[in-house]
Formats: C-alpha cells, sequence, structure tokens
C-alpha cells in the first residue's frame, strides 16, 4: 500500500496544477481524463499533521499503540462501567501522526470529527467535505493547533533571519509552499506589529499566553503567535492545490 501511495503522489499527474486555462476546460469539462489537479479540504487527520509538520513538533516514529494527544477535558465522560479517565500522551507520543490517535467510536477525538472524520460505527466509502464555523474554532483555539502555533512562531523566529519581513516570508513559504505577493506581506507585518504594540503594552497578558520562554522574549513570541495562528488558520493552508 505504501509503495502504491507513493506511486501516485509523485505521478505527474497527481502533481497537477488546480488552475484551469480555457483550453483545458475546452478539451476536459469534467476533469474525466484528469487534465487538471482538484483543489480540495485535507482531510482531518492531515491537517492536524500538516499544522505540526510545519511547526517542527510532528515525530517520525512509526508503529506502536495508540496515543492520547491533547483534547478538551470532559470528552471521554459518558455513562456506564467503563474508564473515563483520557490519559494525554507526554513527550514525543503528543505529536505523533493523526494515524495514531485513539479512537472511542462513542465519543471521536473532537477536533478530527469536526473536520468530517467518521466516527467508525459503519464503512465509509467517501467522507463528506463540510465548512463550518466550528472548524475555525478548532483552529483558533483547539489545544494542539494552539501548540503548533506557539511552535511555529519560534521557529520563525529563530530560523526566518533578522528583519520582520524575511521571518514572515519564511513563515509564509513553510505552510503555504510558495513565496508572498507584496499585500500579504503588508498584511502579515501589519499584525505583527499591531500584536507588538499591544503585548508590549500589557506584558503580563504575552507571558500568560507564552510560558516557559526559555530565552525568547515572551512579548516577541506572543506577537509572532498571532501571525502564525493566522497562518495556520489560511484556507490554502488546509487545501490540496
Amino acid at each position: 500500500m505504501k509503495h502504491l501511495h507513493r506511486l501516485i503522489v509523485t505521478s505527474a499527474t497527481y502533481k497537477q496544477s488546480s488552475r484551469v486555462s480555457a483550453e483545458l476546460v475546452k478539451r476536459d469539462p469534467e476533469n474525466k481524463l484528469y487534465a487538471r489537479g482538484p483543489r480540495v479540504r485535507l482531510d482531518a487527520e492531515t491537517i492536524r499533521d500538516n499544522a505540526l509538520a510545519v511547526s517542527g513538533l510532528l515525530s517520525r516514529k512509526m508503529g506502536g499503540p495508540p496515543v492520547m494527544p491533547p483534547q478538551p477535558p470532559g470528552v471521554w465522560t459518558v455513562t456506564g462501567v467503563v474508564d473515563n479517565t483520557y490519559r494525554t500522551s507526554i513527550g514525543e507520543d503528543r505529536y505523533r501522526r493523526g494515524l495514531y490517535t485513539i479512537w472511542r467510536r462513542s465519543s471521536p477525538y473532537p477536533s478530527m470529527a469536526a473536520f468530517d472524520a467518521p466516527d467508525r460505527a459503519s464503512c465509509i466509502v467517501k467522507r463528506p467535505r463540510t465548512n463550518t464555523p466550528l472548524q475555525a474554532l478548532t483552529l483558533l483555539n483547539d489545544p494542539v493547533y494552539v501548540e503548533a502555533a506557539l511552535a511555529l512562531a519560534k521557529r520563525i523566529h529563530d530560523d526566518g533571519g533578522k528583519t520582520t519581513e524575511e521571518r514572515i516570508r519564511f513563515g509564509f513559504r513553510l505552510c503555504l509552499s510558495r513565496e508572498p505577493v507584496s499585500r500579504e506581506v503588508e498584511l502579515l507585518t501589519k499584525i505583527h506589529d499591531q500584536s507588538l504594540t499591544r503585548y508590549q503594552a500589557n506584558p503580563a497578558t504575552a507571558r500568560t499566553l507564552v510560558q516557559n520562554a526559555k530565552g525568547l522574549d515572551p512579548v516577541q513570541w506572543a506577537a509572532w503567535f498571532q501571525v502564525a495562528t493566522v497562518l495556520l488558520n489560511l484556507d490554502e493552508a488546509i487545501t490540496k492545490g
């Protein structure tokens, strides 16, 4: 199966752009000949894996038992004689791929359920793809995505260069695999500068948001956290093609 998947995703057909030209529409209006790549939202597991990967947190460990990444408290509280204790994994297991996330059919992992992962109570031939406000709230507030945004912010600050623009371009390339246009750099710079001003006036708020700064100024880290959060929430960041 891995060989087959690798063959598919490295093929010229799979890697085609989703951009449609008039000529392609004329030759293949319904894309039956795969003249273009489909533009679709990533699957639930892949959205989480992608956020962890760009932030530098993703574990590449293979195999082993299921893991319990962070989830909101109380989700596993169900009736009956069952163990309702959700023991959040620590260390590397906290950041393993979504494939290894434990699954209770009576209480599916909430952030993946928000992105249309099936509950596995029955066989699903094709997953639906919905767009709801809950998905945006998940990307903004779920513990996994908050941790990923914090780690991405530190990576942008430490590895992105010396200037604000260099760091923004670095973070943009990490998340979207392309160079930003000038308007995008301008908007992200504005977000960074406004956040920096706000946290400089309220450093206690920055310290509450960014705990265990490990040598990095909490105010700077908190400002870049806002930029990282925006990048991870862009439609392009959760869309293939």
